[in-house]
């Protein structure tokens, strides 16, 4: 009895230890609130919640909560505070601020690209294009109204040729590295203010990749390590921001003189990771 008796003040002196004696704070609102617009959103929650916990299977793609995870992120969004973060860039970085004003974008029509000498990104595209029915703008279409949209219309024109020349395929695995890739970069390049807020989104992809991998898919655990760390160092070792390539002008060169150019380096061999797709169940 004394011994269950100690075991039980054991337990509650370690919960004492771990919250520090700390209660929750308490509030005579009705309804859940937080010092987090995050927390206090219902419909990012649900978003969390999905992306987080559920198993991977294919019954759904991989992408089929994007929508609704961009729905909750634009609720949660201050927007103002983003475009000014990106004036702040543009006073610290003159480049940068050069390279938006331009406002360069890519019209890739599949028409445009039939004749390009096969083993040329312009070949590797057409062909995409045949076999997916990939548009260039298949997000973010029309023109953008302030650099924050011009930023995101680029990096979506850029996402699939990306996946091209890194080798980092469209695979669960392949996105985890490409995103990876993208967050390195910013970060590096970006104040961390900016750069949170152009990888918050993605964020939540590289999260709910690791906990469902842990909770239901524990074979694939380590492949999710292997591609963050694949993304991490290819974007270390790059000698360009990526959102600075305008792809639309090296659709003549090859993948390996592309990599070479701009020091890609550790891309996958192909089909590396088709055997995560057959362990999810994906065709």
């Amino acid at each position: 009895m004394k011994s269950i008796e100690k075991k039980a003040r054991d337990v509650e002196e370690e919960i004492i230890y771990l919250k520090e004696g700390r209660k929750p704070l308490t509030t005579e609102s009705s309804v859940l609130i937080s010092s987090s617009k995050y927390l206090n959103s219902a419909r990012m929650r649900d978003v969390v919640s999905n992306e987080m916990l559920r198993k991977l299977g294919p019954d759904l793609p991989p992408a089929y909560f994007i929508p609704d995870r961009l729905k909750a992120f634009e609720e949660v969004t201050d927007y103002p505070y983003i475009l000014e973060q990106f004036e702040h860039e543009k006073r610290e970085k003159p480049e940068f601020a050069e390279w938006l004003n331009r406002r360069q974008v890519a019209s890739i029509k599949k028409e445009e690209l039939a004749n390009y000498e096969s083993g040329t990104l312009g070949n590797d595209i057409h062909k995409f294009m045949l076999e997916t029915g990939f548009d260039i703008d298949f997000m973010f279409k029309g023109e953008p109204e302030d650099d924050y949209q011009y930023f995101l219309k680029r990096f979506m024109q850029n996402h699939d040729i990306m996946h091209m020349v890194t080798g980092l395929d469209v695979t669960p695995m392949g996105e985890n590295a490409l995103v990876m890739l993208a967050m390195t970069c910013y970060f590096d390049y970006f104040n961390p203010e900016l750069a949170a807020e152009l990888q918050k989104f993605n964020g939540l992809s590289i999260a709910s990749q690791i906990n469902t991998a842990l909770l239901h898919h524990p074979s694939i655990t380590m492949a999710v390590f292997d591609s963050l760390e694949m993304g991490r160092v290819m974007a270390r070792n790059m000698n360009t921001p990526f959102f600075y390539i305008c792809w639309e002008d090296h659709l003549h060169k090859s993948i390996e003189e592309l990599r070479t150019e701009f020091n890609i380096v550790n891309a996958p061999a192909k089909g590396t990771w088709d055997w995560v797709k057959d362990e999810l169940g994906y065709v």
